[in-house]
């Protein structure tokens, strides 16, 4: 198996390291980035270009590049119908890559979107929890997500990194798509979105640093709350089904269910159960499984332009686009 990855920064190392933890015996190849390398110790071959990588017939590509060169990466990967992997968000807008999508389903091509938290295991207790319907049907829930910006990437200037420039796909509506993505994967489609973000200056960046969404359908509204800001971080929630609740905290590792009918409120879930780099590793081993057996993942680029496609509504809601 040989795999090409375009792009080499934190993201493009962690799925190199999957890679290399699943597939041992596979020959990894990197497009050379004299900016952003940190293919040291990951056994990779270096070449100086995507065409250059795509001539050695690779069985997939692994795209993690800032957001807003996601979509020509990918479409040059496509076009050879080559298995292809695409970090969130897939893209900055969807019509940059929707044409591209459409084909490679009409030639059966393997796709991945890098929403890795719908492997998480505490993540997928909650859909099941949802999905079982003990509780009865969800009528409100609230999402939230915020950690302080200058702490993501340690020993890397904040400023410089693409979440801080609004035109290489930073902010936070497209750089924490996760929860607009698990909220389709736990609650399913929505029809309308609203959103306000701005930038309070208290980083500096010129993307927007919080925004909060509603997503709504049918008798279900979705607060989103997302943020460059906390401190201390966080990523919680809390979900009102008519016989009760789940109150989740990602970073504690808990989720608190609470059952009307039998008074009973207990944690459904352990902290192992938040094993964030786990679940980029699962996510990655689905897909590489996928590509051996030549069928589609369970999270095609369909569903990342799904997600994208909220993503860019709450944008044009919140005056950004």
């Amino acid at each position: 198996m040989k795999i090409l990855f375009i792009g080499t920064g934190g993201f493009g190392y962690r799925h190199a390291m999957s890679v290399r933890a699943l597939r041992p015996n596979a020959k990894l190849f990197a497009v050379r980035d004299d900016h952003n390398d940190t293919t040291l110790g990951t056994g990779m071959e270096l070449v100086p270009s995507i065409k250059a990588g795509l001539t050695l017939s690779p069985s997939a590509a692994i795209i993690a590049l800032p957001p807003a060169l996601h979509a020509a990466a990918a479409k040059s990967v496509l076009a050879e119908g080559i298995a292809t992997y695409v970090e969130k968000p897939i893209a900055m807008r969807c019509a940059d890559l929707k044409d591209a999508v459409i084909t490679s389903e009409l030639r059966n091509t393997t796709t991945m979107a890098g929403c890795n938290l719908r492997f998480l295991q505490g993540f997928k207790i909650i859909q099941k929890t949802i999905k079982r319907g003990h509780l009865g049907r969800v009528v409100h829930a609230s999402m939230s997500v915020g950690r302080w910006l200058p702490d993501w990437r340690r020993g890397r200037d904040y400023t410089e990194t693409y979440s801080a420039i609004a035109k290489m796909g930073g902010g936070v509506i497209l750089d924490l798509i996760h929860e607009i993505d698990l909220a389709r994967f736990w609650f399913g489609e929505f029809t309308n979105v609203s959103a306000v973000a701005g930038n309070t200056g208290a980083l500096a960046i010129n993307s927007e640093d919080h925004a909060d969404i509603i997503l709504s359908s049918n008798k279900l509204d979705v607060c989103v709350h997302l943020d460059y800001l906390d401190r201390e971080g966080h990523r919680s929630g809390r979900i009102i089904m008519e016989s009760g609740t789940l109150n989740y905290d990602a970073v504690n590792g808990q989720v608190f269910q609470f059952n009307v009918k039998t008074g009973v409120r207990k944690n459904i879930a352990r902290p192992e159960d938040f094993n964030f780099s786990a679940s980029e590793r699962t996510a990655m081993a689905h897909f590489l499984d996928c590509v051996e057996a030549g069928i589609p993942t369970k999270l095609p680029l369909r569903e990342g332009l799904s997600s994208l496609r909220l993503a860019e509504r709450a944008r044009q809601s919140a005056g950004i686009l």
